[in-house]
């Protein structure tokens, strides 16, 4: 039901951001622009990627919405397999914390320059809609793995 929402709801040339493993069936199910594509592999994309799986890490909204407008994201989904993973320090959101230089959920401080974030996690947090979060995204579609949120334009916000 993903796929059919994303045909049905989201206009040709939304541009989709999410999980590079998810993406590859976006683009192919959809044809919808994708912000990150598994079968391309360079640096360029790399640094693009880890700019965009900051809403895994513990990075504030606003950080995110950045990252997003700055690669023309539309929509984001968001995987509850990823976000809400059993972490042994090598899962997605273990690695965005100890890139970022944070403490992972372990709560283990090694190496010892990792720092507690001054956020909590995006992935998490994004689902109370909070005010602080409204500002920015909208879920529009959810199901028992996947999330959708719709990238506010500044328009429709409600700064």
């Amino acid at each position: 039901d993903l796929m059919q929402w994303i045909q049905q709801n989201t206009a040709q040339a939304s541009a989709i951001s999410g999980s590079m493993q998810l993406m590859a069936g976006v683009k192919l199910c959809t044809g919808r622009t994708v912000t990150n594509h598994p079968h391309f592999e360079d640096k360029n994309l790399r640094d693009r990627t880890k700019q965009l799986y900051q809403m895994y890490a513990k990075t504030s909204p606003e950080d995110v919405f950045s990252i997003l407008h700055k690669y023309n994201a539309s929509y984001i989904i968001l995987e509850d397999s990823i976000c809400l993973a059993h972490r042994e320090r090598c899962s997605l959101p273990d690695i965005m914390d100890l890139s970022n230089g944070h403490i992972p959920d372990d709560g283990v401080r090694n190496p010892p320059s990792l720092v507690e974030s001054k956020f909590p996690r995006f992935c998490e947090e994004v689902r109370y809609d909070t005010a602080e979060y409204r500002k920015w995204f909208r879920k529009v579609f959810e199901n028992k793995t996947f999330r959708i949120y719709k990238v506010l334009l500044p328009s429709e916000s409600e700064h």
